[in-house]
């Protein structure tokens, strides 16, 4: 059986180059347009920068996210990757793993670039309010609010690949008729529930983000649901990609 950690390195070489890609771009998309503005105002001004900075960053993550999500899902029907002598299980976890240590590293780059910006535009690279001057508390606050986020991005991961895993076996097991009303009442289920939980996410993350109102038992309660759905999640997508997603012919 071929290794988790033979397979990670495999994944990961497409994404990089689809992810350093999407850097270049954002780069020169960020000087392109600071020069732009320098030689129309006949001035520099660092708020300028900033704002292009921001701007095309989170551009650019959306994008990342996009094609990682591409990458997550092409896997289940690729043919020489489902031949691969490895357990579902495997190659599951291990695309999953690599598609997040992709948006690891493209946030650390993300990272870097706000530190530069920040560093030639002479500002503070953040401003925390609401949370005194107990460092340890910021730093305890910045690390659960980054593992909420990657809680999140997994789980969305894993509903993006529940969805799509449901489909091809909808796809592979009924008539062509009742495929469109299932895909029907899916579509009406799943976007309700997306648009719900959307909201609450938002809600109690702009409520961390204020001073942790909701304390410190709910917080750990939110991360601890994010993390058992997305578990729950990620066993029914290895149990539907092992028991009825077959590769494209």
């Amino acid at each position: 059986m071929t290794k988790f950690t033979s397979l990670v390195p495999a994944f990961l070489r497409d994404r990089f180059k689809s992810l350093n890609r999407i850097i270049l771009l954002m780069l020169i998309a960020i000087v392109a347009t600071e020069i732009y503005t320098v030689v129309l105002n006949r001035e520099y001004r660092a708020a300028d920068l900033q704002s292009f900075a921001s701007l095309w960053s989170s551009l650019a993550f959306l994008v990342a996210f996009i094609r990682l999500s591409k990458f997550n899902e092409d896997v289940y029907q690729n043919d020489a990757i489902r031949l691969i002598p490895a357990s579902d299980t495997k190659i599951y976890l291990s695309n999953l793993c690599t598609t997040l240590i992709g948006l690891l590293y493209f946030m650390a780059v993300q990272l870097v670039l706000k530190l530069v910006v920040s560093w030639i535009t002479g500002n503070r690279f953040m401003g925390v309010t609401g949370f005194g001057t107990s460092s340890n508390r910021i730093a305890t606050t910045i690390v659960v609010a980054f593992g909420i986020v990657l809680a999140t991005i997994i789980m969305a991961w894993a509903t993006i690949s529940l969805i799509h895993l449901i489909m091809l076996s909808i796809d592979a097991f009924l008539p062509i008729g009742r495929q469109k009303i299932i895909r029907g009442i899916l579509y009406i289920v799943i976007s309700f529930a997306i648009i719900r939980l959307g909201a609450v996410f938002f809600q109690i993350y702009g409520t961390l983000m204020n001073g942790l109102s909701l304390g410190w038992g709910a917080i750990l309660a939110l991360l601890g649901v994010l993390v058992l759905v997305a578990a729950l999640e990620i066993v029914a997508n290895i149990l539907l990609m092992h028991k009825f997603v077959e590769t494209a012919q």
